[in-house]
Formats: structure tokens, C-alpha cells, sequence
């Protein structure tokens, strides 16, 4: 009887101390899953009034232009969207994705697209991520290529599209995407650029700065003539065109050919982000 009452007592004593520290466990996960929801809430809804005073994806280049031996001169002047010539978020979402105002942050379409694109080529070639996902890569993640920074990116994008609206997710956008060897934001590359604020733009030099964005480190809007620049200014061109921004003449005046008839024509569509390697 006596190795039964101690064996009962180690049984109970056993179950207690699973208990207690199933208990502390599941509190732990609730807190860390509660920081770790908190946290990108947190960070999302300050950009509902605050502007960053840099990126993720700046903070990184930086430290790599510096690894270098060089000096940037990563000077990004922030100014409200209403004050930026609207022919540039025109051109920018002709480009980078020209299903922003109709998707919730992704693009499914230009998903199919992309896989079905780097399928039939044997590699990829052509992203499919729309401005919000590229703006939540830039703002808050790593350039690492996992599935830990896929997930966040998805995360991310959902609360940006939720707290921030379209209208504050552009006007983000605009303002720290990169144009440019050390250029970030469209204010310091239209004044590089084209020696104006970026609240006189014109539409080809919007459609300029737009088609650059595909690969800012190698594409010059000054230098326009390379066939990827070219082919990426018709994407654009047809694009805005079919969206009614550009009648007859100006499409001729933008690509230098004369307008499609067709309604889709046989350019590719801008859904979501061309990969760089596209780039000639």
C-alpha cells in the first residue's frame, strides 16, 4: 500500500508540475503571439500621421554604400501627394501595378501571370508583387528570400491596406521608392532628374521616372533609348492610354508609335513589379 501511496503521489505531483508548466507555456506563446501582432499594428498605424525618416531598404543600403568605402548622399525630401504633379501616380501605377485600386494589397491575376511567365522561361523573370507589397518590403523587412519574410510581407500588407487607405500607401510610396543610384523619393529625382519640384512633372517625365523604377540601379530617365527603357515606357504608354489619361496624340508623343486599337494589346500588362534581371 505504501508503494501505491507514493506511487500516487508521484503521479499527482507529475500531472501538477505538466500543468504548471503547460500553463507558463501557453502564457508565454499568448504573450509573444500578442507582442508579435502588436508590434506590426503598432508600426503601421504611426504611419497613418508619421513619416519615416528612412526605410528598412534605405537603413540597408546605406550600410552597404558605406561597406564600400563610399559616401551616400541619401537626402530624401518628403512632400504630400496632393503636392506631386499627378501625372507621376498615374505613370507609377501604369508601371508597377495597374490593378492598385481594384486589388486588397494583392494581386492574384499578376500572381498567375508571373508563375505561369517564369514557368514557360525557366526562371524568374517577372515579379508579381503590387505597390503595397513593395512598399511593406521596403518600410519594414529584410531583402532575404524566405518564406519567414513572405509571411511577414503578406502580414504587413494587409495592416497597410486596412490602416493606411490607398491614398497614404501611394503617397508613401512615392516618397521613399528608389529612382536611383542614391536617389529616393520622387521630390529628389525629379529635381536630379530634371532640375523641377516633383509638382511640375510632365507626363513623359513622370512616364520616365516610372519606367526607371523596374531597376533603378541601372535604368536613367535621361538616358531613355536603351530597348528595356523603351519597351517598359510602351507598357506604360498602353496602359495609360486604355485608362483614358492619354488621348491620341499624346500616347504618339509618349512612345513615338501610334496608339493601340485593341484592347489589350500585345504588351505586357503592368501587374505588379518587373523583376531587374529583365533589364538589358
Amino acid at each position: 500500500m505504501k508503494i501505491l501511496h507514493l506511487l500516487w503521489k508521484i503521479l499527482v505531483g507529475t500531472l501538477l508540475l505538466y500543468a504548471v508548466l503547460f500553463s507558463l507555456g501557453l502564457t508565454a506563446v499568448i504573450v509573444w503571439a500578442g507582442i508579435t501582432i502588436a508590434a506590426p499594428i503598432q508600426q503601421v498605424r504611426r504611419l497613418v500621421n508619421e513619416n519615416p525618416v528612412e526605410t528598412a531598404y534605405m537603413h540597408t543600403y546605406r550600410r552597404y554604400v558605406h561597406g564600400a568605402g563610399k559616401t551616400d548622399s541619401i537626402t530624401p525630401l518628403f512632400v504630400p501627394l496632393d503636392s506631386i504633379a499627378k501625372a507621376l501616380p498615374e505613370a507609377v501605377i501604369a508601371a508597377e501595378d495597374d490593378g492598385f485600386y481594384a486589388h486588397p494589397g494583392f494581386d492574384l491575376a499578376a500572381i498567375l501571370d508571373a508563375y505561369e511567365y517564369n514557368r514557360q522561361h525557366g526562371k524568374i523573370k517577372r515579379g508579381a508583387s503590387t505597390i503595397t507589397q513593395q512598399l511593406a518590403k521596403n518600410l519594414f523587412l529584410s531583402g532575404e528570400k524566405s518564406y519567414s519574410r513572405k509571411y511577414k510581407e503578406f502580414a504587413y500588407t494587409l495592416l497597410m491596406e486596412h490602416f493606411l487607405g490607398k491614398k497614404r500607401i501611394l503617397e508613401l510610396y512615392l516618397n521613399y521608392a528608389q529612382f536611383g543610384p542614391d536617389l529616393f523619393g520622387c521630390e529628389a529625382a525629379a529635381r536630379s532628374y530634371f532640375n523641377k519640384s516633383s509638382k511640375y512633372l510632365s507626363m513623359q517625365q513622370a512616364t520616365l521616372l516610372a519606367a526607371a523604377l523596374a531597376s533603378p540601379g541601372k535604368l536613367n530617365p535621361r538616358r531613355p533609348d536603351s530597348a528595356f527603357m523603351r519597351q517598359r515606357i510602351a507598357v506604360i504608354g498602353n496602359n495609360l492610354y486604355h485608362q483614358g489619361y492619354l488621348n491620341d496624340s499624346s500616347y504618339k508623343n509618349l512612345t513615338g508609335d501610334n496608339p493601340p486599337k485593341d484592347s489589350l494589346t500585345n504588351q505586357t500588362r503592368a501587374r505588379g513589379n518587373v523583376a531587374e534581371n529583365d533589364s538589358d
